[in-house]
C-alpha cells in the first residue's frame, strides 16, 4: 500500500511556525511516518495538487493508495479522487455538527461522513464522532507512536544538569540577574488601576484624556483593596479563590470564557528588553517541567504557576521549568514576570526557558525531569506529556479528554477537575456547544506536594510509578501497539 502524507506546515517552515494554528500537526505526522513506513511505501506530499496524480500512478501500478490529511476537519480537502483518511486530534466531548459563515466543511460530521472513516488519538473523539455521524462510522484512536525514541532516556539522570540555549531567552527566579525585569510595586498597582479602569463606565470631562477627582481617588482606593486581599489571601490555607480572578488577567485571552477580568495593560515599555542569546542552565533538585505554547490559553499556565508557587514557597529544592514553544515569546514571558511580581515572596525555582533546545539539550532535560506537569482545560493527546511518560517519568496531570486513556495513580499524581460549558475553539459565534475542564486549583497545589514527597522521601513510590509509566506508554502509543490498529483498520475497510 503506498500513503501519502499531507500537513499545512512542512520542515522548512515549522521553526518560525511554532504556536500558529495547527502547528501540531506537522509533529504529529513525524510521528506517525516510522509506523506508516512499517505497513508500505509512504511519500509526504508538499502540495495538494500532487495527491491525485500520484493516486493515478499508484493505481497503474497496481496498488492501493489513500491520502492521509493531517489537519483538522473543515481543512481537509473534499473532491479528491483519492481515498482520504483525515488524521485529527480533538479535545472536547462533541464534535461541530453545524456550519457557519456558509462554510459547509465547519461541520465536522459531515465532512468526516463524506470521508467514510478517519484516525484520531483518543476514545473521547472516537466516541464524539461516532455520536454525531453513527454508532457504526469507522474510526480508530491512534495515538502518535512516540514511545519507541525514548529507550535510550529511560535511566536514572545524575543529580545535576547543565542545559545550553544556543539562541533564546532564559528567566531564572534564583538568579540575581532578573531583579531588573521583575515588575515592582509600582508597575504591579498600575496595571490593576489599569484593569479597573476598564471597568468603570466613561466619565465625561471638559479636558479630553481628563480622570475627575473622585474616579481617581475610587480607583487608588479600589487598587489599594485588591492588592491587599491578593497578599493576604496568598498566606492563607490553600484555596483556589485567591489567585484564579488575579491571574486570569495575565493569562492569554480565551474569548468563551465567561467571568474575565478586562485584559491589563502592561508597562513592557518601560522594562528592559528580555535578554536573548546564548545561555547556560544548571538544574537540580526536583525538577517539575512543563512544555507548551504560552499563547493557548487552554494549557492554563496561570494555574501551573501559582499553585507550584504556593506549595513549595519555602521549599528551594523545587523547580518549576517552563519550557515555551512559541516564536513569539516577549508578552508571555512578561505577562509570567508580572504574575510572579504578584504574589508573596518564594524559595522555590521559577525558570522560564525560550529557545531551541538540539536533541542531546532536550533529552538532558527530560533526564533530569522529576515529573511532567499539565493543567490544561482539555488535550487531544498531549505530545510532552506522552513523551515525558515513555521516559519514565511520571506526571502532575488531570485525567480528562485525551489524558483519560493513559492518565492514572498509578503514573501521576492526579489532579480534580469539574466541567464548564465553553464554545468549539474556531467557532466565530462563541456559542456553548461542548464543555471543558477547569483544574481544581487546591488539589493542584496538592498533588505538586504529594509528587515532591514521593520523589525525595519515597524513592521505592518513585521507582514504581516510574516503570508503570513506561509499560502504559509501551500500550498506548509504540509502533507495535499503532501498527495493530492501524493493520486491523484498514483491513477492515477492504473486507
Amino acid at each position: 500500500m503506498k500513503f501519502l502524507a499531507y500537513s499545512e506546515l512542512n520542515a522548512s517552515r515549522i521553526e518560525s511556525s511554532l504556536g500558529l494554528p495547527d502547528y501540531s500537526y506537522y509533529f504529529v505526522l513525524k510521528e506517525f511516518l516510522p509506523l506508516l513506513r512499517e505497513l508500505g511505501e509512504v511519500e509526504v506530499v508538499e502540495r495538494l495538487e500532487q495527491v491525485d496524480p500520484l493516486f493515478h500512478e499508484a493505481r497503474a501500478r497496481g496498488e492501493a493508495c489513500v491520502f492521509l490529511s493531517f489537519m483538522p476537519p473543515h481543512k481537509t480537502p473534499l473532491g479528491l479522487e483519492c481515498p482520504v483518511i483525515p488524521v485529527f486530534a480533538w479535545e472536547f466531548d462533541s464534535i461541530p455538527n453545524q456550519h457557519w459563515l456558509e462554510d459547509e466543511r465547519q461541520n465536522w460530521a459531515e465532512v468526516l461522513r463524506r470521508c467514510g472513516r478517519a484516525i484520531t488519538h483518543s476514545g473521547l473523539t472516537v466516541e464524539a464522532a461516532r455520536q454525531a455521524i453513527g454508532a457504526d462510522f469507522p474510526v480508530v484512536s491512534i495515538p502518535a507512536p512516540v514511545w519507541d525514541r525514548f529507550n535510550a532516556l529511560r535511566v536514572p539522570a545524575d543529580v545535576s544538569a547543565t542545559l545550553r540555549v544556543r539562541a533564546g531567552v532564559v528567566m531564572d527566579s534564583h538568579d540575581l540577574a532578573l531583579a531588573p525585569y521583575i515588575p515592582d510595586g509600582d508597575a504591579v498597582a498600575r496595571a490593576v488601576t489599569s484593569a479597573r479602569a476598564r471597568e468603570l463606565p466613561q466619565a465625561t470631562s471638559s479636558t479630553p484624556g481628563e480622570v475627575p477627582p473622585t474616579v481617581r481617588q475610587s480607583l487608588l482606593r479600589t487598587t489599594m483593596r485588591y492588592l491587599v486581599e491578593w497578599y493576604r489571601l496568598a498566606w492563607r490555607a490553600p484555596r483556589p479563590a485567591p489567585f484564579v480572578a488575579p491571574a486570569e488577567a495575565m493569562e492569554p485571552l480565551n474569548p468563551v470564557e465567561p467571568g474575565r477580568l478586562p485584559e491589563v495593560a502592561g508597562d513592557d515599555a518601560d522594562m528592559p528588553p528580555l535578554p536573548f542569546g546564548e545561555h547556560c542552565l544548571t538544574l537540580s533538585g526536583v525538577v517539575f517541567t512543563a512544555v507548551f505554547n504560552p499563547y493557548d490559553g487552554r494549557k492554563n499556565w496561570v494555574d501551573m504557576l501559582t499553585a507550584f508557587c504556593t506549595a513549595f514557597r519555602d521549599t528551594s529544592e523545587a523547580t518549576l521549568l517552563f519550557k515555551l514553544g512559541h516564536h513569539e515569546y516577549e508578552s508571555a514571558m512578561n505577562d509570567m514576570l508580572m504574575c510572579m511580581a504578584r504574589m508573596p515572596a518564594f524559595k522555590c525555582r521559577v525558570v522560564l526557558m525560550h529557545g531551541y533546545l538540539d536533541r542531546a539539550e532536550y533529552d538532558a532535560l527530560i533526564r533530569h525531569t522529576a515529573f511532567i506537569v499539565n493543567a490544561s482545560h482539555g488535550e487531544g493527546q498531549c505530545l510532552p506529556l506522552m513523551e515525558y511518560l515513555s521516559c519514565g517519568k511520571p506526571a502532575v496531570a488531570p485525567c480528562h479528554s485525551a489524558m483519560a486513556d493513559y492518565i492514572d495513580e498509578q503514573v501521576a499524581f492526579v489532579v480534580d477537575t469539574w466541567l464548564d460549558a465553553t464554545a468549539w475553539p474556531h467557532d466565530p459565534r462563541l456559542a456553548y456547544r461542548t464543555l471543558r475542564h477547569q483544574i481544581d486549583w487546591a488539589s493542584l497545589v496538592e498533588a505538586y506536594r504529594q509528587a515532591f514527597d514521593c520523589f525525595t522521601r519515597q524513592p521505592e513510590r518513585y521507582r514504581l510509578m516510574s516503570s508503570a509509566a513506561v509499560e502504559r506508554m509501551r500500550g498506548h502509543c509504540s509502533l507495535e501497539a499503532g501498527r495493530g490498529r492501524l493493520e486491523a483498520f484498514l483491513a477492515a475497510d477492504v473486507a
